[in-house]
């Protein structure tokens, strides 16, 4: 076959309302000179898949606007995004420091994978304001905080600490479980902002996917490792993504007046001991919820007044959510953490993060919220 035959001419349609999946590795240039000016950033052209897909274009530029920086990534997962980046800026023999009390496989990475590298990571205590200025030294390369964390929603003082670290310290925040709607790490000294896109942002539990946002310099950086390690989205998943991110700001709506709403009720419960919801008077960190927050979200965690089997029998009677671990999407789900997502850890290890046997994480679907209160209300009765 002669080589003219596959250069033939491709019809496009330009004036589609939504982009269309590109769902192709291979891209062609027509000249050696088209192929300089690509290295020179004169054309806009697809290299290769692992580089390059206009479905990524589209959405890492909505990202970037949405967290407000000059620029965005995206890839496979959150964790991916977490490890890529953070991948991108540490060396043998740096510091890292890090809140402790966060998402599992955050800590797992620091804890496990980093040492074996030859770096120093120490977890700070998001709960203790004094245990940062103890733990920190000027010469880290890396701050990394989860804010919100998971699963007690703490939070931190940003820009306190954004005032008091070296300017040579990246400041790193995941905003996975607030989301762009409700926290601007940047308006208060992030250097760079970690979403998982397959919470909130995907918002119906069919996608994995990560970002990262920053400035154009730091950004350029990650990509370079990005190509290197490959852990690019697919071009369907970044297709629903960019669906998604057109009605990200009414479901946050529904999650912010749901998660209050039901936050509330918990409250109220005898047989709920503590709740965890930084729109509560009674959450330890609702001062900073007012500086830094402008919604809560889906996801309230609380403890019964209960063994772990008790606990369990409550989460069993429950009928409206899926037992399962993900969140911020169309159906509710729900998890005993103990038993679900921190089975393995030792009862040492569940202690130091606060992980108890009554902790549960409720994390609220679509589903009008007065139907949500009555399945608690009975699994609650259940337990009596």
């Amino acid at each position: 076959m002669e080589k003219t035959v596959s250069k033939q001419k491709k019809v496009t349609y330009t004036n589609s309302c939504i982009t269309p999946i590109y769902q192709n590795a291979a891209y062609f240039f027509e000249n050696t000179e088209q192929v300089i000016k690509y290295h020179e950033d004169e054309v806009s052209l697809g290299r290769y898949g692992r580089y390059d897909n206009p479905n990524w274009l589209e959405f890492e530029s909505k990202m970037a606007a949405l967290d407000n920086y000059e620029s965005a990534l995206m890839f496979s997962s959150g964790m991916n995004a977490i490890v890529t980046t953070v991948c991108s800026f540490i060396e043998q023999n740096d510091l890292l420091i890090y809140t402790g009390k966060c998402y599992r496989n955050i800590r797992k990475f620091f804890n496990q994978v980093l040492p074996k590298w030859g770096v120093k990571t120490i977890p700070i205590d998001p709960t203790d304001s004094d245990d940062f200025l103890q733990k920190y030294h000027s010469k880290a390369k890396i701050l990394f905080v989860e804010m919100p964390s998971n699963p007690h929603l703490y939070l931190m003082d940003l820009a306190k600490i954004k005032s008091e670290i070296s300017p040579n310290t990246l400041l790193i925040v995941d905003s996975t479980l607030s989301t762009p709607c409700n926290f601007q790490p940047q308006r208060f000294g992030a250097d760079l902002t970690i979403h998982s896109c397959s919470k909130y942002i995907g918002g119906h539990g069919d996608t994995l996917g990560g970002s990262v946002a920053g400035s154009r310099e730091l950004i350029e950086q990650i990509r370079n490792y990005r190509n290197i390690m490959g852990g690019i989205a697919d071009p369907h998943t970044t297709f629903l993504l960019n669906r998604s991110l057109d009605t990200l700001e009414i479901r946050m709506r529904h999650f912010n007046e749901a998660g209050m709403k039901i936050a509330k009720y918990l409250q109220e419960q005898p047989l709920v001991k503590k709740v965890f919801y930084t729109g509560l008077e009674s959450h330890p960190h609702s001062s900073l919820a007012k500086k830094y927050l402008t919604g809560h979200g889906g996801v309230v965690s609380f403890e019964l007044d209960a063994s772990q089997e008790v606990t369990s029998e409550f989460v069993d009677a429950l009928q409206v959510p899926f037992m399962g671990t993900n969140f911020g999407s169309s159906h509710a789900m729900v998890e005993q953490c103990s038993v679900f997502t921190y089975y393995h850890l030792s009862p040492a290890e569940k202690q130091e993060i606060g992980i108890t046997d009554s902790l549960v994480r409720l994390s609220i679907g679509y589903e009008n919220s007065d139907l949500a209160i009555e399945d608690i209300d009975k699994a609650l009765k259940k337990i009596k």
